[in-house]
């Protein structure tokens, strides 16, 4: 008699477990569908960003950007040129961390880490660097679009505790470019 409650106990134990471990699977991946990049772009209204942008200041400078998804829903590469300048990242949902962060090396070899933020169809990317003289430095850029066609985007200094400044230091206006 033992013996058979024994055994009753332990297929009761293994049945539970394997509910709870049927539930946390099903829980997990479910978490991990609704937790992609594509799913966030999607969700903050900042879809509007993908595409090919560009600009000129008033004295002729050109400059551009581009957003693309390289990896559908996971990875958005980002290439912009302009003012001697040239930068090559990607995007992507960390999930450890539970924010997107952006990656990228410039021409000169400098590579910098960012993290983005979105609100209200406005995007912000909080980024920190080393400048050529090995010194760190921290930049804001808020992305906002003016109307189906342009964009504008902001650049901020960043404090030590992540703030942006009160006023933008600079600003660049991009128009889509047509395919």
């Amino acid at each position: 008699m033992n013996k058979s409650t024994t055994t009753g106990l332990s297929s009761n134990v293994t049945r539970v477990f394997l509910a709870v471990a049927v539930c946390l699977s099903v829980w997990t991946s479910t978490a991990a569908a609704q937790d992609t990049l594509g799913s966030l772009v999607q969700e903050t209204g900042c879809n509007w960003l993908i595409g090919k942008w560009a600009g000129q200041t008033d004295e002729g400078q050109k400059y551009e950007i581009e957003y693309k998804w390289a990896l559908k829903d996971h990875v958005i590469s980002v290439h912009f040129k302009g003012f001697n300048f040239e930068y090559h990242g990607i995007m992507f949902f960390d999930a450890d961390k539970e924010e997107v962060v952006q990656i990228g090396v410039d021409n000169n070899g400098r590579n910098s880490k960012g993290t983005w933020m979105a609100d209200y169809g406005e995007a912000t990317m909080r980024s920190e660097g080393a400048n050529e003289y090995g010194e760190p430095y921290r930049m804001g850029f808020v992305y906002s679009r003016t109307d189906g066609q342009m964009m504008k985007c902001e650049l901020y200094g960043v404090d030590q505790y992540g703030g942006l400044s009160d006023q933008p230091g600079g600003t660049l206006e991009y128009k889509r470019r047509k395919k």
